[in-house]
């Protein structure tokens, strides 16, 4: 399921409960973080968990002091009224602060990306209004990754896995590939989750759900084949490259980037041979 076919999450007790707890803790309490980013119809909670049952972010105003740390993570900084907004009566950040703010405190820049990538493809923020916002102050490790994830973002990302392998390519200073990349066939043009149309070479992710659904796969087989008898190849990724054999996929793809005529510098080589050396020794933090 891509991110804009995802349902979105059903926020309306986690409105009922901010309102009680919001009005406990001051009139000018704000959801925040990924407590509003769920409100935004974003769900950045890890996999199983309860927004509810999760504890709440919320920006405290200077000066409110008792905030129970057991069922809020109080965020103590300034709000203008520009970056806040009401929701059902419910004072919630903005969908740009909101976007800015999750990315900013992300764990990798892999996550920043993607949850940047999560509320442009929703349509909740446009690059240009990110950009305007990236620049507030920040603590400047905060700052960096905003920044850099601003600058890999896209808009026609389907699902994290496909930012987490966008940003892969990127730091291994692999030739950038193309979002939803279209491929022309004598039966249609069909769309690789990434590609590399001067080399004709695309990437698909196939995640274990897909795998599970056997109609799906043999779509998959069929579209693959297709793409093929058009000169393309077609390389198939799936979590298990990224999380474990994140070294052996880059050698892949470069490999058959090279193969398909690309050519790189002298500096460029070793960069992605580095690259390559660093995550056979540690698997890069795409996952929170």
């Amino acid at each position: 399921m891509t991110q804009r076919d995802e349902p979105l999450p059903d926020r309306s007790l986690l409105l009922r409960t901010l309102r009680s707890v919001l009005a406990l803790i001051s009139a000018d309490a704000v959801a925040c973080d990924v407590t509003a980013a769920y409100v935004w119809g974003v769900d950045l909670l890890p996999s199983g968990a309860r927004v509810t049952r999760s504890r709440l972010h919320v920006a405290v105003p200077r000066g409110v002091a008792g905030v129970g740390r057991q069922a809020v993570i109080p965020h103590r900084e300034p709000l203008p009224a520009s970056d806040r907004d009401l929701v059902d009566g419910v004072q919630v950040t903005t969908p740009v602060r909101t976007a800015c703010d999750v990315a900013a405190r992300a764990p990798s820049l892999f996550v920043a990306t993607a949850r940047l990538d999560a509320f442009l493809t929703r349509g909740l923020v446009g690059r240009t209004e990110l950009r305007g916002a990236a620049h507030r102050p920040r603590p400047r490790v905060q700052r960096d990754r905003l920044l850099s994830a601003l600058r890999l973002c896209s808009e026609r990302s389907q699902s994290p896995a496909e930012t987490f392998l966008r940003v892969l390519l990127d730091l291994a200073r692999l030739p950038a590939a193309t979002p939803q990349c279209p491929v022309p066939t004598i039966e249609g043009t069909f769309r690789a989750d990434l590609g590399w149309p001067e080399y004709r070479v695309a990437l698909e992710y196939d995640s274990a759900e897909h795998h599970s659904d056997r109609p799906a796969l043999l779509r998959d087989e069929w579209r693959y084949a297709v793409m093929r008898d058009q000169g393309w190849r077609v390389l198939s990724v799936r979590a298990h490259d990224l999380r474990r054999c994140p070294d052996g996929l880059l050698s892949r793809i470069a490999g058959e980037l090279t193969a398909r005529g690309w050519r790189c510098t002298e500096e460029q080589r070793r960069h992605v041979q580095r690259t390559i050396r660093r995550y056979g020794r540690r698997s890069p933090p795409l996952f929170e």
